[in-house]
């Protein structure tokens, strides 16, 4: 009988300990969707990717966990304002998004770019993104994506707006100009290389010479999930990543060029 309440006090420690711990256990979710190289599943089943990888490796230096969730773009970004997702790869810092949002440093170059059927160019003389306004030209974007300053300024001018076709995907607005249902689609630069070769789309679609962004990517971080404390941390594990050679074997794996770190992608 003695024994019993000293038995029954460590059995409440123990648990006690083990509920501390579990509640202090760093878990993060993390936004994917299938653009190749960013994030994809491989022949394995395993996603990664240029953005996964980055991110998984600076979360596992801060010992967290990453839970990978799959949700599009527009949803994306409604979750992360609430803090249902943590962090969202991929995405620009603009002042809006600043009002819900921490960023992490630029993790590597993305340009935003028209592309176009091969066709177009004999059809349409394009200099600049506006000159599609007064034309019959149908350009696919994806709701809620910015593609650069000049992009966003064009969205207030109703003349713009209604040149405008919205897709789900990346692959149904490529799919969409290779049918004749669209002359543009903007995208990053690199996912959509990638997207054109995976198709086979290569001998009827083409970059154009319209690029509106130059910025680089970063990871947005939900303002409501993250303090500024922890994206700091974050920023010091991608920096040790690149003291270490990490990130440019990361770089290397997923892009096929002469990579230099200093710009975030091809030399």
């Amino acid at each position: 009988m003695p024994n019993k309440p000293h038995r029954y006090a460590v059995w409440m420690l123990g648990l006690l300990l083990s509920a501390g711990v579990h509640a202090s256990a760093c878990v993060k979710s993390l936004r994917w969707v299938n653009t190749p190289p960013y994030a994809f599943k491989d022949a394995q089943g395993t996603i990664r990717g240029l953005h996964v990888d980055l991110a998984q490796e600076a979360l596992r230096r801060l010992d967290c966990e990453t839970r990978l969730v799959e949700m599009p773009w527009p949803r994306a970004m409604v979750e992360l304002k609430l803090g249902r997702l943590d962090l969202l790869p991929g995405a620009a810092n603009t002042p809006d998004r600043e009002a819900f949002a921490y960023f992490s440093r630029p993790t590597n170059s993305a340009r935003s770019m028209l592309f176009i059927p091969r066709s177009v160019e004999r059809k349409y003389t394009l200099t600049k993104l506006a000159d599609i306004i007064g034309t019959d030209f149908r350009l696919a974007v994806q709701r809620g994506s910015t593609y650069g300053n000049e992009y966003d300024a064009l969205l207030k001018k109703p003349a713009f707006s209604e040149r405008l076709v919205y897709v789900y995907s990346q692959e149904s607005a490529l799919r969409m100009m290779a049918a004749g249902r669209a002359e543009g689609y903007m995208s990053d630069e690199l996912s959509g290389l990638y997207a054109i070769e995976r198709l086979g789309l290569g001998n009827t679609l083409q970059r154009s010479k319209i690029v509106t962004s130059k910025d680089a990517d970063h990871i947005a971080f939900a303002k409501a999930s993250n303090d500024a404390a922890f994206v700091k941390r974050f920023d010091d594990a991608l920096g040790s990543m690149v003291s270490d050679g990490t990130y440019k074997q990361i770089l290397e794996r997923y892009l096929s060029c002469p990579v230099s770190v200093e710009k975030l992608g091809c030399q």
